[in-house]
């Protein structure tokens, strides 16, 4: 999906979930949402950026499949902190690229807020590391950079399938600076669009 198009659906998906966070809900109803829940997430991460510094400056990433599972809990007000593992392997497609991908292993950090019955939104800290191919005299190696800092934040929407089990779509934003020790920090930037499937407690 090239860029201008999916801004243009993250827009709409911000709105709707905007809307269904307007959206009035009795108390009764409030409290079918449980309180903790287990997310398995997957979906496409899309770059927003080449890189400006780092072993490829001036090159870039391709668009990338993109994982990831998130515990989350839910306070009597609607907020709730979430802590999370995702990973999204970019293709490279700098000139001079030696590997294929660049792995992007990250840890969040953060709050979720839930918008009356049907909508969230999410933003926190990222604790990453990025994985890169070097040229070798055997070849090449695999080299994982320091680990670095960034932030991410989305937004979504909560579909009750059945009982406790419920889909959670949602579009996020995101940027990771990794440093490799002897080529400077690579500065990394996407766009991920994902469902989720929560199983709540």
């Amino acid at each position: 999906m090239p860029p201008t198009r999916f801004r243009r659906a993250a827009l709409r998906a911000l709105l709707v979930c905007l809307a269904a966070g307007a959206l009035p809900g009795s108390p009764a109803a409030a409290q079918e949402i449980p309180p903790l829940s287990v997310e398995g997430r997957g979906g496409v991460v899309w770059p927003l950026a080449s890189f400006r510094t780092g072993p490829d400056r001036g090159g870039g990433i391709a668009r990338a499949p993109t994982f990831g599972l998130h515990f989350v809990y839910r306070g009597p007000s609607g907020w709730g902190p979430s802590i999370g593992f995702s990973q999204h392997r970019f293709d490279c497609a700098a000139d001079g690229c030696i590997g294929d991908e660049y792995v992007a292993t990250t840890w969040d950090l953060g709050m979720q807020r839930t918008l009356g019955l049907y909508g969230w939104t999410r933003a926190g800290l990222l604790f990453g590391r990025v994985e890169r191919d070097f040229a070798a005299r055997a070849g090449t190696d695999r080299v994982a950079s320091l680990l670095g800092l960034g932030v991410e934040g989305g937004v979504g929407l909560r579909i009750p399938v059945k009982g406790r089990l419920a889909l959670t779509p949602g579009v996020r934003y995101g940027w990771l600076n990794a440093q490799f020790r002897d080529d400077g920090v690579a500065r990394m930037r996407w766009a991920a669009g994902d469902m989720g499937i929560a199983l709540g407690f």
